[in-house]
């Protein structure tokens, strides 16, 4: 039986967040933190992104340099005291841990949304574990291709990529290390399953963000513990096209990474209907030599980033 939490009603605090969406990067978190903010029963860190077990060797947050580009006048002028407990206080377990008990002892079922997460290792998982048995963490994934090229895109944008564009450049940093972790999504569930329960863990795909947004949110809520409600009140009125500052996808990508992802996609399809099934007619289609049908049928659809 799902059971609401509402604000108000004493629910065990401490000891960290009742659940975590760990990723994937660019797979539609910053979409389902905005969306889970509006449930009555949910409470979502202000910050998306609080990036505490990938950076553990941080004192404090705001010395970070990636992390103080985003604190700026308007935080530092809120004096919310949970804002300057983000961002100055002393980092270990214990503050991490505080940044969810006013939340939680108001009634709250508090969570944080940090797409790194999901190449932690096995270590840092049990670590999370051992801070709240009970923890649930939620995994949504994209097609592995699309994902990396939105990745190297975002790269580009922010001037991470010296040169001119080039589809060579592109593979590249497709290829890197740290991109390629982050679609490897059979080892994070691989690691994930050997530390959480089954009960602990849901896998949900970019796919059904954008083409069935109520259906994924009522499944995730549900997950959650808590009742749905009229969810279509939590969705935002316009979609944002899912390729919107993105440079056509040169059919050579397409198909290296088509090359390299279609083993473990043929893996995900023993497990998964749904997407993983599309994603592997479109990497064998690409193989077989024909032009990009699937990712041209999809360029005009709505998605969320």
């Amino acid at each position: 039986m799902v059971v609401e939490a509402s604000p108000g009603q004493s629910r065990r605090a401490g000891n960290g967040p009742d659940f975590l969406i760990v990723g994937a990067q660019r797979a539609g978190t910053t979409w389902l933190h905005r969306v889970l903010r509006q449930h009555p029963s949910l409470w979502l860190a202000p910050v998306k992104e609080l990036h505490y077990f990938d950076k553990l060797n941080t004192t404090r947050t705001c010395l970070d340099p990636k992390e103080r580009r985003r604190l700026g006048l308007r935080r530092l002028m809120s004096f919310d005291p949970w804002e300057f407990r983000f961002w100055f206080g002393k980092r270990d377990d214990e503050w991490y841990a505080r940044l969810f008990e006013d939340a939680q002892r108001k009634g709250f079922i508090a969570g944080e949304v940090t797409p790194a997460y999901a190449i932690l290792g096995e270590d840092i998982f049990r670590r999370i574990k051992s801070m709240k048995q009970d923890v649930k963490l939620i995994f949504i994934m994209r097609d592995p291709l699309d994902r990396a090229w939105s990745a190297v895109n975002n790269a580009w944008r922010k001037g991470q990529v010296d040169g001119a564009f080039t589809a060579a450049k592109a593979i590249a940093r497709a290829r890197s290390s740290g991109t390629s972790a982050r679609s490897a999504y059979t080892n994070t569930m691989q690691t994930l399953e050997t530390i959480f329960a089954p009960s602990q863990l849901h896998y949900c795909f970019f796919d059904d963000l954008r083409d069935r947004p109520q259906g994924l949110v009522t499944e995730i809520l549900s997950f959650l513990g808590v009742t749905p409600g009229e969810v279509s009140t939590y969705l935002p009125a316009k979609a944002v096209n899912s390729a919107a500052g993105s440079k056509p996808v040169p059919l050579e990508f397409q198909r290296e990474l088509a090359k390299d992802y279609l083993p473990m996609v043929t893996e995900m399809c023993g497990r998964f209907d749904g997407a993983p099934q599309k994603w592997r007619v479109r990497y064998e289609t690409l193989l077989n030599g024909a032009t990009d049908f699937f990712h041209k049928a999809d360029r005009g659809s709505k998605g969320r980033r």
